[in-house]
């Protein structure tokens, strides 16, 4: 609590409520789920799966996908890259109408047979009821940021029962940082949310599967040394897998948006069709998807089934996930990373007599997802707080770096930042001197600010507006930032110039973007670049400390040009670098006059994208 005192309670409060919440949301989609499963199998039992198990999902897809195509159409696919988008600052909508059509459209999607994972939903879930709660309470831009990672990670706790693993996934996969505030929220809201989870519906052994689908059953987790031969070629064929996976997903979503070219709700009624018509032709213990993932984790299943359960999974996972139904892909790969690790126990077995196949299973899952999603420290922690087996990190340390690092050799780039690419998410601009990282916005800022005052009459801002060359002016209350009015609305204030004793505070943009002193040129120079703006205002903890100018960071690009230019050519041509600045500083000089246009505000772009401007501002 010392790291948060200063805001007293409230982030603890919010993390607390968030994640009882996405706890206890997780706990209706299992139930939801099996049931609906549980529905399907009984229906396929009575009247034949030939007809049952196509038609159920062909209903259940048409109504998961009306739901998103009308209701949310955000809430298609994973919704983890769109919640990595918001959290860098760019506009992306996360809301209640995207947490219920998640939660319904999920529920559905993934009982009508859709092999999807629950983690997607239960994650831009947590990360969308999040959001909206922490405008309720007041806290910093920052604080809200971590609030809505804690709120994603809260969901990916209360998927798999593993709140180290939501703690990790919103360090390394989420936020890319490590700070103390952050891992204070993030623990107890992934601390929290398992507790409501074993509270309402205490899981079985084995977590990956939903609570009391089947009896617990001990994994037995084995470790020799003579084995360690077979778990480097597992991370092989892992990594390969997984970069294979990748290239597979992306170019399963491109053949729907591409050749398809349906609407949603019909493409996923048909991916119902599809996956229920696959299974049909299999064998009965193939229609039951948790008893069959059952099975392989605890090694009672032969190669060859083995062989067909990978490929069942891997088939069933790019035609639903390609046709955007609300779903993830954490647990399938997952599923296809223990069914790949079983094989390998079984080669161990006939050429050594040697290897347990459960703990091949329970390596290989993730080893998998370490080449598919390239995080293996979480790929690590999910899979030890799975089996809770300290037998298991060595060789499961092995095989997820060598995962990761062969996956990336092949196919660069983690899905969930391929996946990013495809939805034309960028998260950073055009690439920047390394210098720009370790410059920070209080070495460049003006400290000296001309602000107004909410109260501040039309009639004074149009002519401070009149007599000023600044095209923009941030709008405090008691030191803090509470808005900022700009050029853009000048059109606003001539309309209301009548009225003579009528104030900004309905004018101004609430809740503007800003930066922190602490924030890297680079990361300002992508909001510039992104958004459009010429200027933003720098504060802490809400307390305006000052403004930085595009102009600012082309004087911080200059010099680091400069540098750069110097060091390379300064000994053999010094007069080409006297002009080659000379003649970059002719183009500075240009570039601010073209630049320095009228201010495009947060909420202007939160109307191109159809946000209003409460939901757009929260990012920054």
């Amino acid at each position: 609590m010392k790291l948060l005192d200063e805001e007293g309670f409230v982030p603890i409060l919010e993390a607390c409520i968030i994640g009882m919440v996405a706890g206890a949301s997780a706990v209706v989609l299992s139930t939801g789920v099996s049931w609906l499963g549980a529905l399907r199998v009984h229906l396929a039992d009575l009247f034949g799966s030939p007809l049952v198990l196509p038609l159920f999902g062909l209903i259940g897809g048409l109504i998961s996908g009306l739901l998103v195509q009308m209701m949310a159409p955000e809430a298609s696919g994973s919704g983890i890259p769109q919640v990595r988008a918001r959290l860098d600052r760019m506009i992306m909508p996360l809301n209640l109408r995207i947490a219920v059509v998640k939660l319904i459209g999920g529920t559905i999607a993934l009982g009508s047979g859709l092999f999807m994972g629950r983690e997607g939903p239960t994650v831009q879930l947590g990360a969308a009821l999040a959001a909206p709660l922490s405008r309720l309470l007041p806290t910093t831009a920052e604080r809200k940021r971590q609030l809505i990672a804690a709120g994603a990670g809260a969901g990916l706790t209360a998927a798999f029962n593993a709140p180290l693993a939501g703690v990790t996934f919103v360090l390394e996969e989420l936020l890319k940082e490590i700070k103390a505030s952050t891992i204070a929220i993030a623990v107890v809201a992934c601390s929290i949310s398992c507790l409501v989870l074993n509270v309402l519906a205490p899981p079985v052994t084995h977590p990956l599967f939903p609570p009391h689908a089947h009896p617990a059953v001990p994994l037995a987790i084995e470790f020799a040394p003579i084995d360690v031969p077979f778990y480097l070629v597992l991370g092989v064929l892992c990594g390969v897998g997984g970069a294979i996976f990748n290239a597979a997903v992306i170019g399963s979503l491109n053949f729907n948006r591409q050749v398809l070219r349906m609407p949603v709700a019909l493409r996923v009624g048909l991916a119902g069709l599809i996956s229920g018509a696959l299974i049909s032709v299999l064998p009965d213990n193939f229609h039951d998807f948790a008893g069959l993932k059952r099975t392989i984790i605890t090694g009672d299943i032969s190669f060859l089934t083995a062989m067909v359960a990978f490929l069942e999974f891997y088939l069933l996972t790019l035609v639903a996930y390609g046709s955007g139904a609300p779903g993830g892909l954490f647990a399938p790969t997952l599923v296809l990373g223990s069914a790949l690790g079983l094989m390998v126990g079984c080669m161990d077995q006939i050429i050594l007599g040697s290897g347990s196949l459960n703990t091949f299973a329970m390596i290989g899952m993730g080893a998998f997802f370490s080449g598919v999603a390239r995080t293996p420290l979480t790929a690590i922690v999910i899979t030890f707080e799975m089996s809770s087996s300290f037998a298991l990190l060595t060789p499961l340390m092995i095989t997820c770096v060598i995962s990761s690092a062969m996956g990336d050799l092949i196919y660069k780039g983690g899905l969930y930042d391929l996946l990013m690419r495809w939805n034309g998410i960028n998260l950073r601009g055009p690439a920047t001197s390394e210098n720009l990282r370790s410059i920070k916005a209080e070495e460049v800022m003006q400290k000296t600010v001309e602000s107004l005052s909410s109260q501040s009459l039309v009639k004074d801002v149009l002519h401070v507006f009149g007599n000023s060359t600044q095209r923009g002016f941030p709008v405090v209350e008691k030191g803090e930032l509470v808005g900022v009015i700009t050029e853009t609305d000048l059109a606003k204030l001539k309309q209301a110039e009548s009225a003579a004793d009528a104030t900004i505070a309905h004018l101004m943009t609430p809740h503007p973007v800003a930066v922190s002193p602490d924030d890297s040129l680079d990361d300002i120079l992508f909001l510039f670049s992104r958004y459009k703006f010429t200027w933003l205002p720098v504060t802490t903890k809400d307390e305006l400390v000052g403004i930085i100018l595009q102009r600012d960071v082309l004087k911080a690009l200059l010099v680091e040009k400069t540098k750069e230019v110097s060091a390379e050519t300064a000994v053999e041509k010094p007069k080409e670098v006297n002009a080659e600045i000379a003649v970059e500083k002719t183009i500075a000089v240009s570039a601010e006059t073209d630049v320095e246009k009228t201010i495009e505000t947060s909420a202007e772009v939160a109307a191109e994208n159809g946000e209003k401007k409460s939901d757009v501002t929260e990012t920054s």
